[in-house]
């Protein structure tokens, strides 16, 4: 789809937030399925809408139609990946909803789409917070969290893991004026090196989100890319990141995310790719380890290696752990709540032949008048749990800090 343009810089205008507010009114309540998004270190707003529901998943990202994917964390009867077709396409650049290229609306689902954007132009009692629902009653407690903690920390003693990343979820009351497309708006203007997205799936809600961690990319020169992003510190306003000092146990909890990607490297024989790193890089309030892999898919004559990555490297030792399967069912035995798109991943796919998954962080799910939060934390033999407790709340702070002000 070669019409689809994303490298053009400007500034949204009034006109277009106002259009997207409705745009994303009108998904929502004509219950279709749509994204949302801004690119790292671009200021493009790109949206897409789907006008069925039909949940169709390509199998291999090569061949897939321009879209949006969605992942969970492990899929489920209750979580399967979701894809979301272009059929409908506005960005920040064009200002104007247009149908995507090639597509046939013989029953003219797209007229429905526009009379109803038009209607609620004109609806001002419209909320969308009357097709969301309240989230299910749970209890998270610190103690709990401490306690999962410590036991991950002795099984790596006893030589069962490397690390393991337990997560932990918070709820949050929203304010009467918040709307998530306005977050998003804020989200972007703080968060420029992140991947900001608002994404709705009927039957499994509304996610948004600022990531800092790319899973994998594949751009239409067939340059693939992934990195390893480990180690956290918070940091004041007026940092300077030479100042920066790691400590023993976060040098080696990147390095094991590193070592992770070198083995998948491994598995698919693959030797030669370019290593960048370790460095520190800022996300928000945060800093983190950053080490970049990239690899020339045409030199090489690996089409696939997008796909065949993708299926190696999720779910990260980042967001999971080492070794992989193992850790993964420690957490699924011990952390006592489904964490459905948290920690899976979300981007668009086949834009101009460029392809970006990030890691679903730094996310909540929004609820009627409520959101729930995710965060975890890397667990090595080193952890003091009082600190990994400390850094899945400044991790919650990342959105809150935006969202609140």
């Amino acid at each position: 789809m070669d019409s689809i343009k994303q490298t053009t810089h400007t500034t949204p205008s009034t006109a277009f937030l106002e259009k997207l507010e409705i745009f994303f009114n009108t998904g929502i309540k004509m219950d279709l399925p749509f994204a949302i998004w801004r690119n790292p270190r671009e200021t493009v707003i790109h949206s897409t809408l789907q006008l069925d529901q039909d949940n169709s998943v390509p199998e291999e990202i090569e061949n897939a139609p321009t879209g949006f994917m969605m992942s969970p964390f492990e899929v489920s009867e209750n979580h399967q990946s979701q894809f979301i077709k272009s059929d409908v396409l506005f960005d920040s650049d064009l200002n104007e909803i247009l149908l995507a290229p090639g597509f046939k609306d013989n029953e003219g689902r797209f007229d429905k789409f526009i009379g109803q954007f038009s209607a609620l132009i004109e609806d001002k009692q419209f909320d969308y917070r009357d097709f969301l629902e309240a989230p299910v009653a749970f209890k998270a407690t610190k103690d709990a969290y401490l306690s999962l903690v410590q036991k991950c920390k002795e099984s790596i003693a006893e030589g069962y893991y490397q690390k393991i990343v337990p997560s932990r979820r918070e709820k949050f009351r929203t304010e009467k004026n918040f709307h998530p497309v306005k977050e998003l708006i804020k989200l972007c203007e703080a968060y420029e090196n992140a991947f900001v997205s608002l994404v709705y799936i009927p039957n499994q809600g509304l996610w948004l989100g600022a990531t800092p961690e790319l899973l994998i990319s594949v751009d239409a020169n067939q340059n693939f890319e992934t990195i390893s992003l480990a180690g956290t510190q918070e940091i004041r306003p007026g940092f300077e990141l030479a100042q920066v000092s790691w400590t023993q146990k976060e040098i080696e909890e990147q390095a094991l995310v590193s070592r992770y990607i070198i083995n998948c490297f491994k598995k698919i024989r693959l030797r030669e790719f370019d290593e960048y790193g370790p460095k520190t890089v800022k996300a928000g309030n945060l800093i983190h380890l950053k080490t970049t892999f990239k690899v020339n898919m045409e030199a090489l004559n690996f089409p696939q290696l997008g796909s065949v990555m993708l299926k190696l490297l999720h779910p990260t030792s980042a967001v999971c752990g080492m070794p992989m399967i193992p850790a993964a069912k420690f957490l699924q035995e011990n952390e006592a709540y489904d964490r459905a798109y948290y920690s899976g991943y979300l981007g668009p796919v086949n834009y101009d032949g460029n392809t970006a998954l990030f890691v679903n962080l730094r996310c909540a799910k929004i609820y009627k008048n409520d959101m729930i939060l995710f965060a975890g934390a890397g667990i090595t033999e080193d952890s003091d749990p009082e600190k990994e407790w400390t850094e899945t709340e400044i991790k919650f702070q990342t959105l809150l800090n935006v969202i609140q002000s």
